[in-house]
């Protein structure tokens, strides 16, 4: 198994299965139709090609994902904060692929991303943008457990976020889960409709598969509606509006969930499930704490000076912004003090009492992620010899006298320590260069197009010469579909284009440095 992260089409489409809007089977009312599905699945697999710009294609996608929710969640300020919630995950990874690297298999990179950087993003994204946008303010109901969206493991058996959800839709309507689906059931009794909405909800309940959202949230709409205008007084309910919108927001964040936790289930087992859950309601829990102060004084301060409620989501926002500045900048001082405390220590776990100080000076939220992000690390040691070998890769490719020969022996080398599957794209890298550095530009394209395509998902920072390498040799090889790739894919990461640098990549201006690329050479690579 290859040594990367998953590509960023992949990530997009997991993020729509996971939200599981897509799936349309009864011409669901929200402005989607066939037509519609089949360009977004089209959009989907040319972003997995990696086809056009990534960035624009990114962007549209998560866009039609953003609407197809807002059906899901009509409320306002809850679908603003789930956005932003997502745009933060998105966000953490696309920092991880441009700036770190990875030495696991896709499988342990997932693992490592989940649990050092999407568990604790997420666990703060959700406090932090329901203090934002004041979702407090809403009046909604969710389930009392604090843990209802998150499985519940015991041994072999887990529970899962939907059957706590539907557990709690039942005993909040005051109605059986039959009669909540099939009002009125009884021997002689005969509605397909309802039986068969009876009997999904019931495999549903049972965690026997798990529906699309449009078919979720159809059967619980049509309970409703069946349920309000029964002509039987004794099945016949009226439920208010806020309650009605609580419900389906606590069955579209279960679903969610519950997708996704079962994922992690079926590819890591369940003692990995329960340790995330364990992290993640640590981390809400640590974070918790930290905010009830800023809470109550930013409700002091709109108490104490009055203000008027068209003010009121204006100050929780501005407060937020300014709370999350100082969170973050108190987290940088935080990390110098820690880089400076593990030096003198040998990077040995610190003190307790040491421990207790940065504590008193940073919270515990900010102490105990950044100690527990070292721990996680060791959970995936570096293999032997990587770091070393890896340094020697870029001093060959320094060495204006560096041969195949040469290459051969490292390669030789790589292999003796078992790393030639994890560097193999600075071996092909430093072909190309060979290669080029001979003016041999077709042969060092057929290197540099492999070494590219191995590194982008797994060289983090240290792309910016093999990218620009890369676009150069597309250009010198006449390959224009190859150029855009490559510029597109440095536009992605944030990497400076030689000749194009911060201007706008216009076809004129892509044309221009093409043709420069074609002319110019570079001494040093």
């Amino acid at each position: 198994m290859s040594d990367n992260f998953p590509t960023l089409g992949e990530l997009v489409k997991f993020a729509f299965d996971a939200a599981g809007v897509l799936p349309r089977k009864r011409g669901e009312d929200d402005g989607l139709n066939d037509t519609d599905k089949k360009r977004i699945q089209k959009q989907l697999k040319r972003l997995t090609d990696e086809e056009g710009s990534l960035t624009d294609r990114c962007g549209e996608l998560i866009r039609n994902l953003a609407y197809l929710t807002a059906g899901a969640i009509p409320n306002i300020k809850v679908n603003l904060a789930f956005g932003e919630g997502v745009l933060d995950l998105f966000d953490v990874y696309n920092a991880v692929i441009r700036d770190e690297g990875t030495y696991l298999n896709k499988k342990d990179s997932i693992l490592w991303f989940c649990r050092a950087h999407a568990i604790p993003r997420l666990a703060l994204s959700i406090q932090k943008h329901a203090h934002r946008f004041n979702l407090a303010s809403e009046g909604l109901t969710v389930p009392p457990d604090p843990n209802w969206y998150l499985p519940t493991v015991n041994g072999d058996k887990i529970i899962w976020p939907i059957k706590k959800a539907m557990s709690w839709v039942y005993e909040a309507c005051g109605v059986s889960r039959t009669h909540f689906h099939y009002p009125g059931k009884s021997a002689n009794s005969d509605h397909a409709e309802l039986q068969q909405n009876l009997e999904n909800a019931s495999d549903w309940f049972k965690g026997e598969r798990l529906p699309s959202w449009p078919s979720l949230s159809w059967n619980f709409a049509r309970s409703f509606e069946y349920l309000e205008s029964h002509s039987d007084p004794a099945y016949q309910r009226q439920f208010p509006e806020k309650l009605r919108e609580s419900v389906f927001l606590v069955l579209f964040l279960s679903r969610l969930s519950t997708y996704i936790c079962n994922l992690i289930k079926e590819a890591y087992g369940t003692v990995v499930l329960e340790r995330l859950i364990t992290q993640f309601a640590q981390h809400r829990d640590w974070l918790s704490a930290d905010l009830e102060s800023f809470a109550a004084e930013t409700t002091a301060y709109i108490q104490r000076y009055g203000a008027p409620p068209t003010a009121i989501e204006t100050i929780w926002m501005e407060f937020s912004d300014r709370y999350w500045t100082w969170f973050r900048d108190r987290y940088a001082d935080l990390a110098k003090t820690l880089d400076y405390l593990l030096h003198e220590c040998d990077y040995k776990p610190l003190p307790a009492d040491t421990v207790a100080e940065l504590i008193q000076r940073y919270g515990e939220y900010s102490v105990r992620t950044a100690l527990e992000r070292l721990e996680i690390n060791r959970e995936f040691p570096i293999p032997s010899g990587f770091p070393q070998r890896l340094g020697e890769g870029f001093e060959l490719k320094k060495n204006p006298e560096c041969s195949d020969e040469d290459i051969d022996q490292y390669l030789q080398e790589l292999r003796q320590d078992g790393l030639a599957s994890h560097l193999n794209w600075v071996e092909r890298w430093l072909r190309a260069v060979v290669r080029y550095r001979n003016g041999d530009y077709e042969s060092a394209f057929y290197h540099m197009e492999y070494a590219f395509e191995q590194a982008k998902y797994r060289a983090g920072g240290s792309q910016y010469l093999l990218v620009n390498q890369f676009i150069e040799l597309a250009a010198k090889t006449d390959r224009r579909k190859s150029f855009k790739k490559g510029v597109e894919w440095a536009q992605y990461l944030g990497i400076s284009i030689r000749w194009l640098r911060n201007e706008e990549p216009t076809e004129e201006a892509l044309q221009f440095v093409f043709t420069m690329m074609q002319k110019a050479t570079y001494a040093q690579l």
